[in-house]
C-alpha cells in the first residue's frame, strides 16, 4: 500500500501540490537482484482508511504474474479512493499505481495516475533503459520528458510490502534502503527502526502481536509513519500523525473495504481551523503581534523569518510572531534571482498561450513592475469567479482555461502570469485569518520579487498586497529542481492541530 501518497493526498485535500528532484544516494550497496528472492505469490490486499474514527476511503493492492520462466514479469497494482469535504464541498481523489518488475524485484516500468475531478488527471510514466529512468509526465494535457540516473540498489515502490517478508526485523534493529516515490518521480531513502512487539488493536477490535516499526523518508523529513508488522511480515495497520489527527489504515476483507461511507464525510478544512479572538480589519492591518504555542515542539521551527515576519523564541513551546504589511515599493532595480523563479514549470506554465493572454489583458500598457503585479492580482481576483473547493491543485494552464478554483488556483495562476511578464514569482503556504469564522485556516498565496525582496500578493483578496492577517510557514518555486513537493507543507502537517494562536497586539492600517 502506498503509505506516502496517502499522506500527500490528504495534504492536497486540505490545501495543496506535486513536482520533481534528483535521486537520493542509496544507503545499501546490495542490488535487489542480488538479494535472495522469495517466490512471488499472486495476492490481493484490501484496506480501509480512517482519520481518527471516521472512514474516508479504501485501498487495494494486487500482485499478478505474467509469462513464464526468464520472461516472467510481476505486475503490482495499487489503487486508493478517498472522499472528504472541504468547506462543505465534496472532494474525491483517486490514485492508481502500476509497476512491472522482474521476479527478483527489479523495477522495469511504472505508471502513476492521480485523479481529482473536476481537474484533469496527472499521469507519470517511467521505464528503465540503459541505467536511466526515462520519465514522461502529463499535466493539463502538457507532456514533459525527464530522466534520472537509476542505480542497481534502488527499489520498486512496492518494495516496502516485500521487505518485511525478505528481511524480518527484530526489536532494536534498524534498516535503510532507497526506493522510488512515483508520485514525485524521485528516489527516497527509507529508514526503519524496530521498537518492540506488543498487542495491537486491529480493525473491529481484533488483537494481534505486532512489531512496532517507525518509518521515515528523506523526501518527507519529520513525517513518521508507524507500521505494525506481524511475524509473517504482513502490515495489518499503519498510523501517521496528520494535521493533529491520526490517519490509520487497516487490512480488511474486500466486503468491508467496499462498504458505503456513512455520508457524513470528514470536512478536513473546517476541522483544522484555529480559533482566535476576532481581528477587526485583519487584512488592512499594518502590524499584528501573535503569541504562537506548539504543544509538542518549538514553534520557531515552523515559522520562517521574512520581509514581513519577525520571530522571537519565548521558551521551548512559545514564540512571539510579529507580522507587518510589506513596505511600499520605491525602486525597481534589475532582479538578481535564481532562474527557477522565472522559468515555466509543470504547474506554473508561464509559456501557456492563455496564461500569457491573461497577463497581457491585466497589464495593458502599464510598465511599472509593481503596478503590473497589482493589476494582475486584481485581474485574477475579478476573473476567477467560481470558487470551487473540489480541486486540490490545478495547474496554471488549466486554471487559465477554466477560470475556477480556490486559493491554490488563484496562487498558481497569478504566479504564472507574473513570470509571463518577466517578474520573478513563487507561492507561499501557511495560515490566513478568516473573518467569518474568527479563525486561521490553511492557505496559499503568491509572492513577487521586486526591489530586492519578496512581496506577498493574494488574489483571493485582490487588494494590492496583504496586511498582517497571513502567517507564512513555507514557500516554493514549484520548479522541477525545488525540494520534494510535500516538503513545503511539512510545517503545516506538523503544526496544525497542535498549534494555538493568541492575538497580542494589532495596529490598524490605511488603504494602500
Amino acid at each position: 500500500m502506498r503509505y506516502a501518497v496517502l499522506c500527500s493526498s490528504l495534504c492536497l485535500f486540505w490545501l495543496l501540490p506535486g513536482c520533481a528532484e534528483q535521486p537520493v544516494p542509496a544507503v545499501e550497496t546490495e542490488s535487489p537482484q542480488q538479494q535472495q528472492a522469495t517466490a512471488v505469490q499472486e495476492k490481493e490486499v484490501w484496506q480501509v482508511i480512517y482519520v481518527n474514527d471516521q472512514r474516508i476511503g479504501y485501498a487495494r493492492s494486487q500482485t499478478q504474474r505474467e509469462g513464464q520462466g526468464e520472461s516472467q514479469i510481476v505486475q503490482q497494482q495499487s489503487d486508493s479512493y478517498l472522499k472528504l469535504k472541504r468547506f462543505g464541498q465534496d472532494l474525491n481523489l483517486e490514485t492508481h499505481l502500476q509497476t512491472k518488475e522482474t521476479p527478483g524485484g527489479e523495477l522495469l516500468s511504472y505508471t502513476f495516475e492521480m485523479q481529482n475531478p473536476p481537474a484533469g488527471a496527472t499521469v507519470s510514466e517511467g521505464a528503465i533503459r540503459d541505467g536511466t529512468l526515462q520519465i514522461k509526465t502529463k499535466v493539463a494535457n502538457q507532456v514533459k520528458q525527464s530522466q534520472l540516473k537509476w542505480e542497481s540498489a534502488f527499489h520498486s515502490p512496492s518494495y516496502i510490502e516485500q521487505f518485511f517478508q525478505q528481511h524480518p526485523m527484530q526489536p532494536g534493529e534498524e534498516q535503510s534502503f532507497s526506493m522510488l516515490l512515483p508520485e514525485y518521480n524521485k528516489v527516497t531513502r527509507v529508514d526503519l527502526k524496530a521498537l518492540e512487539y506488543k498487542q495491537t488493536e486491529l480493525y473491529g477490535g481484533a488483537q494481534a502481536e505486532c512489531l512496532h516499526v517507525e518509518m521515515n523518508q528523506s523526501l518527507l523529513p519529520g513525517m513518521t509513519i508507524d507500521l505494525y508488522v506481524t511475524r509473517e511480515g504482513k502490515i495489518p495497520k499503519t498510523v501517521a500523525d496528520f494535521l493533529g489527527s491520526a490517519m490509520i489504515t487497516y487490512t480488511v476483507s474486500k466486503e468491508v473495504a467496499l462498504e458505503a461511507l456513512s455520508g457524513k464525510e470528514l470536512d478536513l478544512a473546517v476541522q483544522t481551523l484555529i480559533k482566535v479572538k476576532p481581528i477587526p480589519g485583519a487584512h488592512q492591518t499594518e502590524k499584528v503581534v501573535y503569541e504562537i504555542t506548539l504543544a509538542d515542539g518549538d514553534p520557531t521551527s515552523v515559522l520562517p523569518e521574512s520581509e514581513t515576519q519577525e520571530v522571537k523564541k519565548l521558551d521551548a513551546h512559545r514564540a512571539r510572531l510579529t507580522v507587518r504589511k510589506a513596505a511600499v515599493l520605491q525602486a525597481f532595480p534589475e532582479a538578481k534571482v535564481d532562474a527557477e523563479y522565472l522559468q515555466p514549470t509543470q504547474f506554473l506554465q508561464s509559456d501557456d498561450p492563455r496564461v500569457i493572454e491573461h497577463a497581457k489583458q491585466a497589464v495593458q500598457s502599464e510598465t511599472n513592475p509593481w503596478k503590473q503585479a497589482v493589476l494582475m492580482e486584481k485581474y485574477v481576483h475579478e476573473h476567477l469567479r467560481k470558487k470551487n473547493f473540489s480541486t486540490a491543485l490545478a495547474s496554471a494552464a488549466e486554471v487559465a482555461k477554466n477560470m475556477e478554483g480556490d486559493c491554490t488556483e488563484h496562487a498558481v495562476l497569478l504566479a504564472a502570469m507574473l513570470r509571463a511578464m518577466k517578474l520573478p514569482s513563487r507561492v507561499a503556504v501557511g495560515l490566513v485569518y478568516i473573518q467569518s469564522r474568527a479563525s486561521f485556516g490553511g492557505h496559499m498565496w503568491t509572492e513577487v520579487y521586486l526591489d530586492g525582496r519578496w512581496i506577498p500578493l493574494d488574489a483571493t483578496l485582490g487588494q494590492g498586497g496583504i496586511g498582517a492577517g497571513h502567517i507564512k510557514l513555507a514557500d516554493s518555486s514549484l520548479s522541477e529542481n525545488a525540494p520534494a513537493p510535500l516538503a513545503i507543507f511539512l510545517p503545516i502537517l506538523q503544526a496544525v492541530g497542535k498549534l494555538s494562536i493568541e492575538v497580542v497586539e494589532t495596529t490598524p492600517g490605511t488603504t494602500r
